[in-house]
């Protein structure tokens, strides 16, 4: 089991969290997330009011990759055709928020504090690696500790 980052639009975010789906344009996502792996939603800072530079939420990818042509996330309803058609199931594990502000200098995966921007960019973020388990454990106690849900 891996753990990736994934970065998104907080629309994008808002879509995920209420289907429980999460879809890519490419598919060479497929490489890299696979079924029982976990993902940790980063929530971008460009156009967000609300979860810009925060984690948001830990899951579980519970669904092989698959094929699907429903319209369903946000820029998806804007062009009425489908975009992000590869796509996977997950289960949430938590969902909160945590900002990156205050775990960039806990985090080991964040080599570079001064530019630590390039860690959280490009799916998956970490520079296409996984995230190790004891940054998992860090970034899941800062969610707690702002549970929503």
């Amino acid at each position: 089991m891996a753990y990736w980052i994934i970065p998104v639009q907080e629309d994008f975010w808002e879509t995920i969290f209420s289907t429980n789906i999460y879809g890519y344009n490419k598919e060479n996502i497929k490489q890299y997330v696979k079924k029982d792996d976990g993902i940790i939603f980063y929530v971008n800072k460009y156009y967000a009011k609300k979860y810009g530079g925060k984690f948001v939420g830990i899951y579980k990818v519970v669904s092989d990759w698959f094929v699907d042509n429903t319209i369903l996330f946000p820029e998806e309803k804007i062009k009425n055709k489908p975009i992000y058609i590869y796509r996977i199931k997950l289960e949430k594990i938590i969902v909160g928020e945590c900002a990156s502000k205050d775990i960039i200098e806990k985090v080991h995966f964040i080599e570079d504090k001064y530019q630590f921007s390039k860690y959280l960019r490009n799916v998956p973020a970490n520079l296409k690696r996984p995230v190790p388990f004891i940054d998992v454990q860090l970034i899941e106690q800062c969610l707690r500790e702002s549970i929503f849900i």
